[in-house]
């Protein structure tokens, strides 16, 4: 009776180790950018689930990640330092430029830095996103993208050295803002003066 409780027990570990050991494979899968495990400024964020009234309007944070680690690439720092997924409700001077009531989008604060001394171009600020809902939007919103505090400006020309920072907004048509569990910025693989490129694409997918 011992031997066939000692088989049972390691019958069943076996199954449990096999599943643990399948649960990781499909966690490494899904490909995530890795996560750092507390943020300092969180307490300075408003909460998500709260509505933020402003000038423009009332906007309403889904969801958020600011907890994400660089992307190093063989040129390039990529510092996503926050992803947000907000709802507004338009008001004022801000709903007649946008021209619509209401919007949904997501909100991607990005910080890029050529680690090389060549002069390359890196269309980061012109990415494109896919979500979990299967929404494709294929380039930010000119109308809200911000200004490199360094450079006054996000086009894609890098010389040696330069860093930008701004927030790029990506407009949804179809998805509910509250349905949005992840999302995938896609960036093109920076090139150099004679447009060949220096390395791969860059996909970084965002669980929020």
């Amino acid at each position: 009776m011992k031997k066939v409780l000692s088989l049972f027990l390691i019958g069943l570990l076996v199954v449990v180790l096999a599943a643990c050991t399948s649960d990781d494979k499909k966690a490494n899968e899904e490909g995530f950018a890795e996560e750092t495990e507390e943020t300092e400024d969180e307490e300075s964020l408003i909460p998500v689930g709260e509505t933020a009234e402003t000038e423009g309007g009332s906007f309403t944070y889904h969801a958020r990640n600011n907890r994400l680690k660089p992307i190093e690439t063989d040129s390039f720092t990529i510092n996503v330092d926050k992803v947000s997924v907000l709802s507004g409700k338009l008001a004022g001077g801000f709903k007649e430029y946008m021209g619509q009531d209401e919007i949904k989008y997501i909100q991607f604060d990005l910080e890029v830095e050529n680690k090389t001394s060549d002069s390359l171009n890196f269309e980061a600020y012109q990415a494109s996103i896919v979500t979990n809902t299967g929404e494709e939007v294929a380039a930010p919103d000119s109308r809200l993208t911000t200004k490199s505090e360094d450079t006054g400006e996000l086009n894609e020309k890098f010389t040696g050295g330069e860093k930008k920072q701004g927030a790029i907004f990506f407009l949804f048509e179809e998805t509910k803002a509250e349905d949005v569990e992840w999302v995938q910025i896609n960036m093109k693989a920076p090139v150099d003066e004679n447009n060949e490129k220096v390395g791969e694409d860059v996909k970084i997918k965002v669980k929020l």
